[in-house]
């Protein structure tokens, strides 16, 4: 098929589109491959390996419930005395500081696929993790919490190296 121009010049119509369809791809293709990349994070490590060294406690949120009724959530205000941090040593050795200035220490082990337990004093912490990577690190715990009587609490805390 030819479009006739004024000068009387015949061109082809099927060029002409093909060629911007072309490019119009190309352009679409790059610009959502671009965007849409994420950073790798992760890590071929068993998570015994993972958890290894100091994370810093970036954020503590609670959601409390009153007889299965949701009734609040907050996120615990950081208060450094110096620093809030929790540690996992290779050798089992665990340590726990927020908003303290002392520590939590005692053991730590994993339970079952996606449980971490620590044994310390004067706390026993029990975790379902949620995110592992090689920066970030979320855990969940449920349960009964002293600063609340009645009240079931799930309390989420993300670590960040």
């Amino acid at each position: 098929m030819y479009v006739i121009k004024a000068t009387n010049i015949l061109l082809p119509m099927k060029t002409t589109y093909t060629s911007l369809l072309f490019i119009a791809g190309l352009f679409c293709v790059t610009v959502f491959s671009n965007s849409c990349a994420k950073a790798d994070t992760s890590t071929s490590l068993p998570k015994e390996e993972q958890v290894v060294g100091e994370w810093v406690i970036n954020r503590v949120q609670l959601k409390i419930y009153q007889n299965g009724v949701f009734v609040k959530d907050t996120i615990i205000k950081s208060t450094p005395k110096p620093k809030n941090f929790v540690r996992f040593g290779a050798d089992g050795g665990f340590e726990y500081k927020l908003n303290s200035t002392v520590s939590d220490i005692g053991t730590y082990e994993f339970g079952s696929a996606a449980t971490l337990v620590t044994n310390s004093s004067p706390k026993t912490y029990s975790w379902t993790m949620i995110t592992l990577t090689d920066v970030l690190f979320t855990v969940v715990s449920k349960g009964s919490d002293p600063a609340f009587p009645g009240a079931y609490v799930e309390r989420y805390q993300t670590f960040t190296r």
